[in-house]
Formats: C-alpha cells, structure tokens, sequence
C-alpha cells in the first residue's frame, strides 16, 4: 500500500476530526501531519490490540528497532516511510518518537496513576508529536511552543475521557486516583463499572481540565501565527466541542462514547479555518 495511503487510513479515515483539520492544510503540511498521526496511532494501538502483556512488550520492542532503521534511511514499516521524508525536511529528533513507545510502555505496566503529576507525565508522552506538528505548521517561537504544549495535554486528556469505557474494560484507568479519593471512590469502583452521581462529579472534572488546557492553547497561540497552525487550531475547536456534548449529557462515559456528526464537524473546522483569529477561550466564545 502506499505509505501515505495507509496513514490516511490509519490516522485521519474520512469523518474524523483529524480528516477535517486537514483539509485546511497545504499538501506538504498535510503529509507530514498524517505521517506524525500515524505513527502515534500505530504505536498507542499496540497495548490496545493485545490481551498479553508479554505479546505487547515484543510489538513494541519491534517499534523501537524499527525506529532505529528509520533514523537509519532503512524504514520498514508504511508509516516510517511516509515519516523518513519529514524526517529529513524538518530535522526532526528521534526522542519524540521514542517518547510515544514509552507511553504505549506505560499502558502496558500501569492500571492506574495516583495523581494529575503522573497522568501528565503519560499525556506528555502519548502527545509529545504535537510539538512536531507545531514545527511543521510553524513559526518556531516561545509562543507557538506553549500553545503546543497546551493543546497536546488538552487533546490527551480529552481522548482519555472519551475513552473511558473501552479503557476500562482492558483494566486501565486514567482518571487520578487522588481525584476519585476526593469523590469517596476508588479504582475498584470504576472496574466494576458503577455509575454514580460522586463519579459523574469527578468526570466533570476531567471534562472541565481537558478544556482549560484547550482554552490555554487557544490564547497562548499569537494571532500571527494562527493562520499556520490551522489545523491545530481546527482540532482544539471540535475537541471542545466534542467535551460540551459529554457534559450536557452529564458524562455517561461508562454507558457510551460520543461523537459530533460529520457535518456539525465540517462546520466548525470551515467556520474556524476561515477566520481562526475569532477563535476565544471560553467562555468569552458565545457559541460554536
């Protein structure tokens, strides 16, 4: 298969969000875009497609070889050929690559994190390709860097809670324990599935922090640098939106897993593409 083909596939099918960020990007831009998204893809998928942790540890290990033969100009794998290109245009480093096996790694080892500290060193690690993503879109500047930062943690956070029902059902859980403690739950009480008003509370809160940090982004992110990082901006907006969705129906992320219709999707990317300096934190933005 042809390896951005295969990337499309794997990281951006039509409908996703990432497909719609992508349209309002240039095609050098939007290949590199997809080659990132995929390789995150890719890796983050392996703990989710094994029920042995020792069959995950030798896939992941595979990662980690391959990406050697990548920064080696010998790459195997279709999304390491669409990445050795992007590779060599932008200079990229190996250690943000490195970081996404390690993030898979955890998911294989931890079923739980006590505090935000620890979560945020797993999100650091699952979206450090945002800075990659960051440069590719440009301007390289202390700002877009923050901005980065920032939508990364946002981004992370916010597939965590979407998730929440697949990830426990494979015994992992995202959600603080300090944060469950202060609602009088455990982490037992998530594996078994039990739904309450405390838990309906503490993923409120969740909610509430994967949107600061998508609203942080937003105004860390000068307005001359916004029409680069379209995209970017593209996939905090519909992410913010896909979290008011889950907190108007009062999170019931143990029964289901939300979505925004393709066409709510399209009008949000084209109305924020086209005039990505009228993007606000909230709740300044009267609407969406």
């Amino acid at each position: 298969m042809d390896p951005l083909a295969y990337c499309r596939d794997k990281a951006a099918p039509e409908g996703s969000s990432l497909h719609y960020a992508l349209l309002f990007a240039g095609a050098p831009e939007r290949e590199a875009l997809l080659a990132l998204a995929a390789y995150r893809a890719e890796v983050l998928e392996v703990p989710r497609e094994v029920s042995d942790p020792g069959v995950g540890a030798v896939k992941l290990k595979w990662w980690q070889e391959e990406l050697e033969r990548l920064f080696a100009g010998q790459p195997r794998h279709p999304v390491s050929q669409a990445l050795a290109p992007v590779i060599e245009r932008h200079g990229f480093a190996r250690e943000p690559f490195a970081e996404v096996i390690e993030a898979a790694r955890m998911d294989l080892e931890y079923g739980s994190y006590p505090a935000l500290r620890e979560l945020t060193v797993y999100c650091h690690r699952a979206g450090g390709l945002a800075e990659l993503a960051r440069r590719v879109g440009g301007p390289d500047t202390p700002q877009t860097a923050a901005f980065a930062h920032d939508l990364a943690m946002g981004l992370e956070l916010t597939r965590l809670l979407r998730h929440l029902g697949r990830d426990i059902a494979a015994g992992r859980v995202y959600i603080p324990e300090a944060d469950l403690a202060a609602e009088g739950l455990t982490r037992e009480d998530l594996l078994a599935r039990r739904d309450s008003e405390a838990l309906r509370r503490v993923l409120a809160v969740q909610g509430q922090r994967a949107r600061d940090f998508l609203d942080s982004a937003i105004r860390r992110l000068p307005r001359p640098a916004r029409r680069r990082q379209r995209p970017a901006l593209v996939l905090a907006v519909l992410y913010r939106r896909l979290l008011a969705v889950m907190a108007e129906d009062d999170h019931p992320q143990l029964e289901r897993r939300h979505h925004l219709t393709p066409l709510r999707k399209l009008w949000l990317a084209w109305r924020s593409a086209r005039r990505p300096e009228r993007i606000r934190p909230l709740p300044s933005e009267t609407a969406e």
